[in-house]
């Protein structure tokens, strides 16, 4: 879908690349075993390192951002149902992301243990199967919202705020 809006836009982009970064994730979950953890190599460190750089500050400022600015206006619009959902799922996914990254920053140092492996196996595929559906929710209901929802200089305002935090 194509917005006019820059904000809807722009979480649209942080959305690709959330996906890119679960995709690696996925990519390295399906070549392994659930009780036999990868050896190290500069592919695993490297996604690891961007997974957890993607977890611990792109997608909790994505969250806070979207609490602080947009939910709040959806509220006084009426539209407290989705931004109720959305900030359930925000909670739900950042405790999850946050032990995930912290398995993924360890392992990028010294590498998985058969013990956090066997954590990090199920963990990562339970992220992914929430940020996906997530991210489904908000590119389906959230960002055309949003898009019919700012005017010009609302938008021009929160893009300016919003680019200046990344």
């Amino acid at each position: 879908m194509t917005f006019v809006r820059q904000i809807p836009r722009m979480l649209q982009d942080e959305h690709r690349a959330t996906i890119a970064v679960l995709e690696r994730l996925e990519s390295i979950l399906a070549r392994a075993k659930p009780n036999s953890p990868p050896p190290s190599s500069n592919e695993l460190n490297s996604a690891l390192g961007d997974l957890s750089t993607a977890i611990e500050g792109e997608i909790g400022s994505h969250f806070a951002f979207e609490e602080q600015e947009l939910f709040s206006r959806l509220r006084e619009t009426g539209d407290h149902m989705i931004a109720e959902l959305l900030t359930a799922e925000h909670e739900i996914i950042l405790s999850l992301g946050r032990d995930v990254a912290s398995l993924a920053r360890q392992a990028k140092n010294a590498g998985f243990s058969e013990d956090s492996w066997r954590l990090f196996y199920p963990q990562g595929y339970e992220l992914i199967e929430r940020m996906v559906a997530h991210i489904q929710k908000e590119e389906m209901a959230l960002l055309p919202i949003v898009d019919e929802l700012l005017d010009e200089e609302q938008d021009e305002m929160l893009a300016m705020e919003y680019a200046g935090q990344r």
